[in-house]
């Protein structure tokens, strides 16, 4: 919310007497962004412009909400929009991508649900070797506009968290970890990066060079977008429908519940602030998960009956 007054509001508005701002004023700010952002961005502002102008009307600064009647219509994915593998798509989709460049980036997300940002931010001193586990404190993203790379806290303070590692991702880190002095690391890569650290509120800085994933060919970190792109092309060699890097941690979620693991065990892990976040909009259930439960209610069905034909044989 802060990134969105700084780059999209304040342009507009930071000169602007909070007095004279105008329903006018507001949405002009959310039809400049039209062209360039998506709706879920957009939407970004137009929750911190609210806010912002709300607390001026509670704190008696201004008389009347200047967003009253600013609608924001631009639609957001619903979550069953949103692509997830199924088990035999993920299997596909492992076969392919095992002999790409970025196949520990894909097997970590569908073995720890990390984002994005917070996989591409991730630092050696953020695995603990001895008890297993990964410490998400920062995240990672390239702007554009600024054409640099920024660090940045975690999305929630609930997204501050460790996560025990299975096996699996465990051997992933190691071997990456194992071959790092046999990487190729650009000159560019060696410059600081700070973040506020959400869980002492200071501020810290990592070098980048001690990032875990950098690019085997640039030697910098890959951007999210180019992830994205190479997705599709592992899609279309696995014949399967395209998703972005997100529906990988839709895809670790939903294969958790069905593993059986507790949802709020899965709300921490995925460093979700609500459980409702949680089960309402990154647990999928696939088709195969409702044939599953179907037969287990119908099983549970004849062993009740099968019970009371026992306890009451007349």
């Amino acid at each position: 919310y802060t990134e969105r007054y700084k780059t999209n509001v304040k342009p507009l508005l930071g000169n602007v007497s909070i007095s004279d701002i105008r329903p006018i004023d507001c949405k002009i700010v959310f039809k400049n962004m039209e062209p360039e952002y998506a709706n879920s961005t957009i939407r970004q502002a137009y929750i911190a412009l609210g806010v912002m102008l709300r607390s001026a009307v509670d704190n008696g600064v201004i008389d009347k909400h200047p967003m009253d009647g600013v609608r924001f219509d631009g639609q957001i994915k619903a979550a069953d929009e949103i692509h997830f593998l199924t088990e035999a798509e993920e299997k596909k989709f492992l076969e392919v991508a095992r002999n790409s460049h970025n196949y520990a980036q894909y097997a970590l997300l569908l073995e720890t649900g990390l984002r994005t940002g917070e996989m591409i931010a991730l630092t050696w001193d953020d695995i603990d070797w001895n008890k297993h586990i990964l410490s998400i404190r920062k995240t990672m993203e390239f702007r554009y506009k600024q054409q640099d790379w920024r660090a940045g806290p975690t999305k929630t303070k609930k997204s501050y968290r460790t996560i025990p590692l299975t096996d699996a991702a465990y051997e992933i880190l190691k071997t990456l970890y194992d071959t790092r002095c046999y990487r190729k690391e650009s000159s560019d890569l060696d410059k600081e990066l700070s973040y506020l650290d959400r869980k002492t509120g200071q501020e810290k800085s990592f070098n980048m060079r001690e990032l875990v994933f950098i690019n085997w060919r640039t030697g910098m970190p890959a951007k999210n977008s180019s992830y994205d792109t190479h997705l599709y092309k592992l899609c279309e060699k696995a014949g399967i429908e395209r998703f972005c890097m997100h529906a990988l941690r839709h895809t670790y979620a939903t294969r958790a519940i069905e593993r059986g693991m507790s949802p709020k065990a899965l709300q921490k892990l995925l460093g979700h602030s609500s459980i409702k976040t949680t089960m309402d909009k990154y647990v999928h259930a696939s088709d195969d998960f409702l044939v599953a439960a179907v037969r287990q209610f119908q099983e549970g069905a004849f062993a009740q009956k099968g019970e009371q034909g026992v306890s009451n044989p007349a």
